[in-house]
């Protein structure tokens, strides 16, 4: 499967029902300004959307100040395995980190309700699928339907304010804020392990889509590496996600 083929299956997945957190504009706040991003397809507009439509909100459209930092290191994306992400941020002078993961929810309905199904009633049922996640639907007969979406899931980590900060210092020496947008590949990419990194420093936004390789082929695939396991030192063993 192509890296192209992979990120329409799983944009096919993606929920737009989330819980949607409201970001109030303040004096002295203001958007990002895009210094890097992966043209499109891409993940990094999947990963926007699960995180516009959750309490984390869209790195990119955050309003913030000129002192704000933000990272997010996300891992997954195979069809096959969980997709997660570490969040280091900085406040107001305050570190905070969180760990957020994609579920996938499914539910059965009926084909004839899904072919005439309204807006609204399309809405009721992905919200109602969202209260299923977790659990597969195994037996999807001819007269059957499968309704799947998305829901992201963050919980604060309960970790020092100076381990958060050390994971930051770790990831700027890897070399975060030099990561190339995309990693051009003399191979087609299948359905493995992908890194997204996005990076919040005031005003500035940039991100990555780097495909995981276990032997690195340059600067940028060491550097990606290296920035997931910094984030990652945050997480206890068994939450840690393995490429």
């Amino acid at each position: 499967m192509t890296r192209r083929n992979r990120t329409r299956q799983l944009f096919g997945t993606a929920a737009f029902a989330f819980a949607l957190g409201v970001m109030w504009s303040r004096a002295g706040l203001a958007q990002a300004r895009v210094s890097s991003a992966p043209p499109e397809p891409s993940l990094l507009n999947l990963t926007r959307q699960w995180s516009r439509a959750s309490i984390l909100g869209d790195l990119r459209e955050l309003k913030t100040r000129s002192d704000y930092l933000e990272l997010r290191v996300w891992g997954g994306y195979s069809l096959m395995m969980t997709t997660q992400a570490v969040v280091a941020r900085r406040e107001a002078g305050h570190w905070s980190a969180f760990l957020t993961r994609v579920l996938r929810c499914e539910m059965k309905i009926p084909r004839s309700v899904g072919d005439t199904a309204s807006h609204a009633t399309m809405q009721r049922l992905v919200a109602e699928t969202r209260r299923r996640c977790g659990v597969s639907v195994t037996d999807v007969g001819a007269g059957a339907q499968l309704l799947t979406t998305d829901s992201l899931v963050v919980d604060r980590l309960d970790v020092p304010d100076s381990l958060i900060a050390n994971a930051w210092k770790a990831a700027e020496r890897a070399g975060v804020t030099e990561l190339p947008a995309r990693v051009e590949r003399n191979f087609t990419a299948d359905d493995g392990f992908t890194y997204v990194v996005e990076l919040r420093r005031g005003n500035d936004y940039r991100a990555s889509a780097i495909e995981h390789v276990a032997r690195p082929e340059g600067d940028a695939d060491r550097t990606v590496q290296a920035v997931f396991a910094a984030l990652n030192q945050l997480l206890s063993p068994e939450l840690r996600l393995k490429p």
